[in-house]
């Protein structure tokens, strides 16, 4: 597609090219407005035919990298990562860190997404191949006397003479293994060198090369991952689509290394990701990036990637094979697991919400008669009949607002009643409200189902002006509002819902920790521990089982004799022994 200076504004492809063509003056396109503004600058549209989907793919690759059309999905990091360059295109090359890759004939290693790890890792790698890190243009019209870096052990001495240009060379090529993740080759070379050093009695050499071989074997076990197939080589690419946007993250695997990591961040709204399939990420991939492809890929099945049409490309660009794993099994399973996992946490990392936006969502889906600015939520957590507490959190505009969190100890409610217990809660809060003549929220959130929300609505008709109350069933993720006939099941990628998990899980965090709390002062140094034969590990038991002393001095003998640990004469001794405590 192209504007009237013949420029082209998208390249695709398409096996119906009349339906594809078609669609984008048909549909209306309202969520993905770059349709609609590209078209209006088309003057002209060319198409090729080709006999396969993959010679389509490949042409379809290359045009792209050719011309760069503005309209077709950029695989563009938010930032630019740091790399590693080594200047093989000087005498003496350097190791230096750079933010661009130029055609310059140097080799580059990355990007690395953690600055601070590679840093490390080019100091890690001067010192152990001892490359030199001065500036100097090289070779000398006439050795000159070495740096401090010399006497340190950290630089060769090139300058002065101190190696010749072929001896660097080797340390260079090392250098490059150890980059490239190939850390069996390399170390295999140093044991050959380690041993004919030896044998020739040059133990200087070999000291040398016995102590490069303990460096890696440091480095790479720090830096291993627990695979069933310590030697695997692959690019994992895991993709994760979320409510609103859609990550790609590649990790690479060298000799069960993971040595780097890249994550791309899409809208949900580029819209070339279902008309072209995603097989163009992988390639715009490998296209874009300094290293070669490793000896196998592995894609996720059923997600718009192609392995046979991937793995022609490969042969067909590239020039070799590589193998390319769709829907793998075991340990690639795994990695790809892995992968998609990042992709989702970087979303989550990545991705803000608008609270404003989600609370106007959750006013229309619920049909509330006022906008929920202060939304308060409330939980209910015990064990059994015993330690019951309450927890409630309070969201401003979508947030929460620590400050005016609150803890319940239960007072009214005798036994396991989590109605009359969310009765209580609700009316003590409201009537300490009252009291400080501060205005009530806009929305209580309970959390459970219908009969949850019956119990605060009934907790409601004494108050005036009360607020709006709403419910969240846990099973199939229900919401409840009296303004509706049916519980209402919102989507998962849904802002409303998202919104009143976030508030039902916090409001849950909340009140179990305060649960904990209690029931762990009741446990440790109970008076139970007092009685001769009651230990910590009984006081624990029975406590769990009674709740409280007051509760277990009301139980029969026969109540708890029925405690694992405790006999019917056991029950007796402890029940006489509990009227004197």
């Amino acid at each position: 597609m192209k504007d009237a200076n013949s420029t082209p504004l998208y390249i695709g492809k398409a096996v119906n090219l009349r339906a594809r063509v078609k669609s984008y003056f048909t549909d209306p396109h309202a969520d993905r407005p770059q349709i609609p503004l590209m078209l209006r600058r088309i003057h002209d549209l060319e198409w090729i035919v080709t006999t396969s989907e993959t010679e389509a793919l490949i042409l379809e690759a290359n045009l792209i990298r050719k011309h760069q059309p503005r309209f077709n999905i950029e695989l563009k990091d938010d930032k630019h990562y740091p790399y590693l360059k080594v200047t093989v295109n000087e005498p003496f090359p350097r190791l230096l860190v750079v933010r661009r890759v130029e055609k310059d004939g140097a080799r580059y290693f990355g990007p690395y997404t953690d600055s601070t790890t590679m840093r490390m890792v080019a100091r890690f790698a001067q010192r152990l191949f001892r490359i030199r890190d001065c500036s100097k243009k090289l070779p000398l019209p006439r050795p000159e006397r070495p740096c401090i870096n010399f006497s340190m052990h950290r630089c060769p001495g090139v300058c002065a003479g101190k190696m010749a240009e072929e001896e660097y060379r080797r340390n260079v090529s090392m250098l490059i293994k150890f980059l490239q993740g190939n850390r069996r080759d390399l170390l295999a070379m140093l044991e050959k060198n380690m041993q004919e050093a030896s044998a020739h009695l040059d133990f200087e050499t070999a000291a040398l090369c016995r102590d490069q071989i303990r460096l890696i074997n440091d480095a790479s076990r720090l830096q291993r991952v627990d695979l069933r197939l310590p030697e695997i080589d692959c690019d994992v690419f895991g993709l994760h689509e979320g409510d609103r946007h859609l990550c790609l993250a590649v990790l690479a695997f060298r000799e069960g290394l993971l040595i780097g990591s890249r994550h791309f961040l899409f809208s949900r709204e580029s819209w070339d990701f279902e008309a072209g399939g995603r097989d163009h990420l992988v390639l715009q991939y490998y296209m874009t990036s300094p290293q070669e492809p490793p000896q196998e890929i592995v894609v996720p099945e059923g997600k718009g990637f192609s392995a046979e049409a991937l793995g022609s490309w490969f042969a067909a660009e590239q020039g070799r094979e590589v193998r390319v794993s769709a829907g793998p099994k075991g340990t690639r399973q795994q990695l790809l697991d892995i992968a998609e996992k990042n992709a989702r946490l970087y979303i989550l990392h990545k991705t803000t919400h608008d609270p404003l936006a989600d609370l106007q969502e959750l006013q229309k889906a619920l049909r509330l008669p006022v906008f929920p600015r202060s939304i308060e939520a409330f939980d209910i957590s015990n064990l059994g009949p015993a330690f019951a507490v309450a927890g409630m959190v309070h969201f401003e505009d979508g947030v929460p607002k620590k400050s005016e969190y609150r803890r319940y100890k239960i007072k009214t409610v005798a036994g396991q009643n989590d109605f009359a217990m969310m009765m209580e809660v609700v009316t003590r809060r409201l009537r300490r409200l009252t009291d400080e003549s501060k205005p009530f929220p806009d929305v209580l959130l309970i959390d459970g189902g219908k009969g949850q929300l019956h119990a605060a609505m009934d907790a409601l008709r004494s108050f005036e002006n009360a607020p709006f109350v709403i419910s969240l069933a846990k099973q199939e993720e229900e919401l409840f509002s009296p303004a509706l006939e049916n519980s209402v099941r919102l989507p998962p990628a849904h802002p409303a819902r998202k919104l009143v998990e976030r508030i039902r899980d916090e409001v849950h965090r909340w009140a179990v920790g305060y649960h904990r709390a209690v029931r762990g002062k009741q446990f440790k140094g109970s008076r139970l521990e007092t009685i001769d034969g009651i230990g910590p590990k009984k006081a624990v038991i029975l406590l769990r089982q009674f709740g409280s002393i007051e509760r277990l001095r009301e139980a029969s003998v026969e109540e708890i004799a029925k405690v694992k640990g405790f006999s019917r004469k056991a029950a007796e001794d402890l029940k006489a022994k509990l009227a004197g405590l």
